[in-house]
């Protein structure tokens, strides 16, 4: 179903936020208890410009900003579903929007952050957990690395993200493969996000609807919702409460 909007405005409804402030909070905890495990999410990972980078955008007493998370959701007929996450390192998050969340704005203005790669490997080694745990829980017990409550919220929100196509071809489903760290393939089963159309002066632009929300030291930030085209190209726009 194709939706359309004269502004950049996109409407969620009051349920719909107060799942994603929940979902996206229990996922980043996942994200993380996974990352912690196999000493990937933290700096390591990143060139010694781009920590530079992130210490200088720490506030005026010399402490350091938590990056920030965007996690890309899309809302599909059985759900909302998550497709993966990217870390941002804002100048100054909390100071900029400090004003916008006070007036209950659920929006959070892209800005100028500086993108790191995408974290497409922590939802591959989540989803590869999930399924070994789950094959394997009448011999695990109370050993197992996630709680049932954390297996509920990955087979619920998380999409299955694998290092092979095999099992996405066994199970006859449409994927679309990754290449976030040049030679490590990555297979994300397809979930296709709304067709959305949007004007925007005085031009038609279309393209797919995402969902991005912010999260950072474990708190829900806020939604930016934006138009993805077909070169993976973004317009952000503004979220509002219906």
């Amino acid at each position: 179903m194709r939706e359309e909007s004269l502004s950049r405005e996109v409407r969620y409804g009051k349920q719909d936020i107060a799942e994603l402030e929940n979902a996206s909070i229990q996922v980043h905890l996942i994200y993380k208890k996974a990352a912690e495990l196999f000493k990937y999410y933290v700096s390591p990972r990143l060139e010694n410009r781009d920590l530079e980078e992130g210490n200088r955008s720490g506030t005026s007493n010399g402490q350091e900003l938590a990056p920030v998370v965007l996690q890309k959701w899309i809302q599909t007929s059985s759900g909302w579903k998550c497709i993966g996450c990217e870390l941002k390192y804002p100048e100054s998050m909390l100071a900029k929007h400090e004003n916008e969340f006070s007036r209950g704005h659920y929006a959070m203005a892209s800005g100028e952050r500086r993108n790191v790669k995408p974290e497409m490997l922590i939802q591959a080694i989540v989803w590869s957990q999930y399924e070994k745990i789950r094959l394997l829980a009448p011999w695990l017990g109370d050993e197992a690395f996630y709680t049932t409550q954390e297996l509920d919220v990955i087979a619920r929100y998380i999409v299955p993200t694998y290092f092979s196509e095999r099992p996405l071809h066994e199970q006859g489903k449409l994927f679309k493969v990754h290449h976030p760290y040049g030679q490590i393939p990555l297979y994300q089963e397809y979930v296709a996000a709304p067709s959305f159309c949007v004007q925007m002066d005085g031009e038609l632009l279309e393209g797919r609807l995402l969902t991005g929300v912010y999260v950072s030291e474990e708190q829900f930030y806020g939604l930016n919702p934006y138009l993805k085209n077909g070169d993976g190209g973004r317009t952000y726009m503004q979220a509002c409460v219906q």
